[in-house]
């Protein structure tokens, strides 16, 4: 299990995941949540991820929506986070002192917080939220999102462009808040950069979160079919393997991708472009 630390980032909790041991700086994987899931029902994955060779932070931010409270990632988060957490990274009593190399960052979100995350890359503001000019950072590497789509009710039937950038979408062949059809379709249209889809077997929108339908958040109710504990270790493999080869570039792991493609087992099924 990889050691955990919470920090208090601009008024905001942020969960951070680290191996226990590492031979030099890790990379940085900022992941935004979903809707109404607290943090801490990340944890498997993140404890797993955190062993392919990064430091995971989880950031917990709120905001004011008129007449509700509701729990959603902003794309400003990332370059505030990335400060901090470098600024954090020298701080000679910090358990992440020299650990962190926040010139290598990998975002990763599942459900809203992809939508948001994925919105950004393709530069197609489909959420309303949004607003104001953006660009990548430099130091952003690679991308993974589970149970998130690009829905062409926002964004019309148009190629989306990455700008390059290595993205995999995920999704469960039992997910139906964000259906793996329609998180397909989202990779089909994605035009530019290394790209990869992966499908888990039986697993539905919380195949990425500890347990099934987390407490407050939105219900799904098709019931997985493939269990708890399998879906998250498939999920949070082949996110460490996909990282490592664009973020860390790990030639071993991109090999053993394009090695892999194609490839279906009773778990997961495989397609992309590299």
């Amino acid at each position: 299990m990889s050691p955990l630390t919470s920090q208090t980032i601009g008024g905001m909790t942020v969960t951070v995941h680290y191996p226990a041991a590492s031979d030099g700086p890790l990379a940085l994987a900022i992941f935004l949540k979903g809707l109404n899931v607290t943090p801490s029902h990340y944890s498997y994955y993140a404890q797993r991820l955190a062993q392919y060779g990064f430091v995971v932070a989880i950031p917990d931010p709120i905001t004011r929506l008129p007449r509700r409270d509701e729990l959603f990632a902003s794309m400003g988060l990332f370059e505030d986070l990335q400060a901090s957490l470098r600024r954090e990274g020298s701080r000679v009593d910090s358990p992440l002192f020299q650990r962190i190399d926040s010139e290598r960052v990998a975002l990763l979100g599942h459900s809203q917080g992809g939508i948001v995350a994925l919105d950004a890359v393709v530069n197609a503001s489909a959420v309303p939220l949004m607003s104001g000019d953006y660009s990548l950072p430099s130091a952003l590497k690679a991308a993974v999102f589970y149970g998130s789509v690009m829905s062409v009710e926002f964004t019309g039937d148009r190629p989306l462009d990455s700008h390059g950038l290595p993205v995999a979408l995920m999704a469960g062949s039992r997910d139906s808040l964000m259906p793996a059809a329609e998180v397909q379709e989202t990779y089909e249209r994605l035009q530019s950069g290394p790209k990869l889809y992966l499908e888990v077997e039986g697993s539905n929108h919380y195949g990425i979160t500890n347990v099934n339908n987390p407490p407050q958040a939105p219900l799904d109710p098709r019931l997985p079919d493939v269990a708890q504990d399998m879906a998250l270790e498939n999920l949070a493999r082949w996110s460490g393997v996909f990282l490592r080869a664009w973020v860390l570039e790990d030639a071993i792991a991109r090999g053993y991708l394009q090695q892999m493609l194609g490839i279906t087992d009773s778990v997961v099924s495989l397609q992309g472009e590299f």
